[in-house]
């Protein structure tokens, strides 16, 4: 069941994964019951084999503790916080004390009963690479979030 033709794992049964584990960060971080709001993108960049071990990693890229301009097909979201959710899935490899990054997936949860939440500040240039790489991604498919705005990413600062 969890395998295709090619003998290798069902990019379904890894989609599961890590909506499993994005739903549990999402629920901690938000401190009550999400609604997955949307599968933003999934990027598969290596196969995995039948037997890999794997290892999921999820973080909160970021969050819209006001909410979104998230269009008409969601109005009844706009004013709820958001939750940007990365989950990557690596396949290690003990014997060779490394591993390699098979796929990224990232989700968008909204929080139904809450006003606000945390806003999330990176403590690294790494986090803060991520953080606006994906803010900027997401604006780009015009998808009318509100990220940069929230974040005050598009002002410009007078020395």
């Amino acid at each position: 069941q969890v395998r295709n033709l090619s003998n290798r794992i069902f990019g379904g049964f890894l989609m599961r994964r890590a909506f499993e584990l994005a739903f549990a960060n999402a629920y901690s971080f938000g401190g009550e019951w999400p609604q997955m709001l949307e599968v933003d993108n999934i990027t598969f960049l290596s196969p995995v084999d039948v037997g890999d071990l794997l290892q999921f990693n999820s973080r909160v890229i970021y969050s819209l503790p006001e909410g979104g301009k998230l269009g008409a097909e969601v109005k009844k979201h706009s004013s709820k916080p958001l939750v940007m959710i990365e989950v990557e899935c690596l396949v290690m490899e003990p014997e060779k004390a490394k591993a390699r990054l098979s796929n990224r997936f990232y989700f968008t949860f909204v929080l139904p009963t809450k006003r606000n939440c945390r806003k999330i500040l990176p403590g690294t240039i790494e986090e803060s690479r991520r953080m606006v790489q994906r803010m900027v991604a997401d604006e780009e498919q015009g998808l009318g979030k509100g990220y940069l705005l929230q974040y005050d990413l598009t002002s410009k600062s007078n020395p």
